[in-house]
């Protein structure tokens, strides 16, 4: 059985994330997981969860500010440039917590890191991680990274929203790439909780921290202004594209119970395993679910809206302090509800 964690985009609400896994840690301190994938702000936080380092976000998702992160400027000095901020402040602080020894430390593991851009060139989803071989993809691309700088520029790609951070050109100065201009933006543009990367890996017990509430926080103030206008308009396209995510998994995992009962119900008749198998293959038709299980699927998502602005692209530590609580006692909760025998992924 193997196990993933899967942690979708929000930015600054990546705090309540980390609140979740220091909660599970603290009553839990062995758990881990063979499977990590991130989006977004969850490519940070899977990045430094996959080699034990909790401490350190706390630490990042607790006193880092905006003004830490990026700069800002006034849409008409930017009119000619490929985003609103600049980033130079978010590359050095991933090159800071994330140096050449974590990337050799995650090499010689045998964790397995996904983390989810969108490529601007192609439009399609493109999955990079540290093991290409254990990934079986359907409807995307993956690439591997090769040195721990690849790999950090995969992490900046996937944390790049579009319009307000520039698109990064992952792949240059990798050899054997065959376009490395192509740019990467934000995987959360078309994968906002990357179940289905996690299932393709072969997972089948997967923990879901999403970092928008199930509902939709309602907006009552007037939009008069650009910036506004372009953070909500992000606000609620991630918001539905996580309900999407999350929808799709559910459905393919609905779909697997009801086959494996039929299948049961089959056998019960008086049907051998072979001619069962047979009934399910179709020479002219693949099966999707051939080779798949039944999952173990799990979701802690906060129960109201969070803070951190529209995207979560207000990072402020008074209010992250607040949404990582949250994310413990939300974990308190899952805990709860769980049969008291068995915790999954320990």
């Amino acid at each position: 059985m193997s196990s993933a964690l899967v942690i979708s985009g929000g930015g600054s609400k990546g705090a309540f994330a980390v609140g979740v896994l220091k909660d599970l840690i603290s009553k839990f301190p062995h758990l881990t997981f063979d499977v990590y994938v991130g989006t977004s702000a969850g490519a940070l936080i899977v990045t430094l969860a996959s080699v034990g380092r909790f401490d350190e976000l706390e630490q990042i998702y607790t006193t880092t500010s905006s003004t830490d992160i990026f700069d800002k400027f006034n849409i008409g000095d930017r009119l000619d440039q490929a985003s609103l901020f600049d980033v130079t402040k978010t590359i050095n602080l991933i090159k800071k917590h994330y140096p050449d020894e974590r990337f050799n430390e995650l090499k010689q593991s045998s964790k397995k890191v996904f983390l989810t851009t969108t490529s601007l060139k192609t439009g399609m989803l493109t999955v990079f991680t540290n093991d290409a071989t254990s990934i079986n993809p359907k409807g995307y691309f993956v690439t591997e990274t090769v040195n721990a700088d690849h790999y950090r520029k995969a992490v900046l790609a996937s944390s790049c929203v579009p319009v307000y951070m520039p698109p990064i050109r992952v792949n240059l100065g990798v050899p054997n790439i065959p376009d490395p201009q192509e740019q990467f933006v934000d995987g959360g543009v078309l994968e906002y909780v990357g179940i289905q990367m996690a299932i393709d890996a072969g997972a089948t017990e997967i923990l879901a921290i999403l970092l928008s509430a199930e509902e939709r926080q309602p907006e009552p103030a007037l939009f008069t202004t650009l910036f506004p206008v372009l953070e909500r308009t992000i606000d609620i396209f991630a918001t539905d594209v996580g309900k999407n995510d999350l929808s799709l998994a559910q459905s393919f995992n609905e779909a697997l119970i009801y086959i494996d009962a039929v299948k049961a119900k089959m056998l019960n008749a008086g049907l051998s395993e072979a001619q069962i198998n047979d009934f399910f293959s179709i020479a002219e038709i693949d099966n999707p679910l051939e080779g798949k299980q039944p999952l173990k699927l799990f979701v802690i998502r906060p129960e109201s809206f969070l803070g951190g602005g529209p995207g979560g692209l207000i990072f402020n530590p008074d209010e992250m302090k607040q949404m990582l609580a949250k994310g413990e006692t939300q974990a308190d909760k899952f805990i709860a509800s769980l049969d008291p025998n068995e915790f999954p992924f320990a």
